[in-house]
């Protein structure tokens, strides 16, 4: 018992509001609502129809919860039923996406829409031409080297002569 209230209590955090009616439906025909855990399991339920529109079940039940023996869970009931008796409020449209139905079928005979429709992008650029890699000239060995000693000489002190 404990065990499908603790995957019914695991599919609501999940939001599979489906899969948690049914795991709570046979547990609540086995707990009357006057037990505690019959409330509790209500509660859930409550949760869940909430979560998938259906407040009119929602409210009746809640409605029934108010007079739980429970404290705890007759306040919950109470703050869940203001919640469900408050008046829905328009949203304005540009506060929400609409997505457009894709209507996805599967269908083989169909060719795929990449198919269909010539690529509007040009062909990618072939890459650009570059020749074998070469080794330096000597010039430009000899060049570096001489940078190189000049900076150590500058630096260490060696080419400022002292005063």
């Amino acid at each position: 018992m404990h065990a499908n209230l603790a995957e019914a209590e695991a599919a609501l955090a999940r939001g599979d509001y489906g899969q948690s009616l049914a795991l709570l439906e046979p547990l609540a025909a086995s707990h009357p609502l006057p037990h505690a855990e019959g409330a509790r399991i209500r509660m859930l339920m409550v949760t869940a129809w909430m979560g998938q529109g259906d407040e009119r079940k929602a409210l009746a039940t809640c409605r029934l919860l108010t007079r739980c023996k429970d404290l705890e869970l007759r306040q919950n009931a109470k703050q869940l039923l203001i919640v469900l008796e408050a008046p829905s409020l328009q949203r304005p449209a540009n506060w929400s996406i609409r997505l457009p139905n894709l209507n996805m079928t599967a269908t083989t005979a169909a060719r795929p829409v990449s198919a269909r429709r010539p690529s509007l992008r040009p062909a990618p650029p072939p890459p650009p031409a570059t020749g074998p890699t070469k080794a330096p000239n000597l010039g430009f060995l000899i060049l570096v080297l001489l940078v190189l000693i000049g900076l150590t000489m500058l630096l260490s002190g060696l080419a400022i002569p002292p005063r």
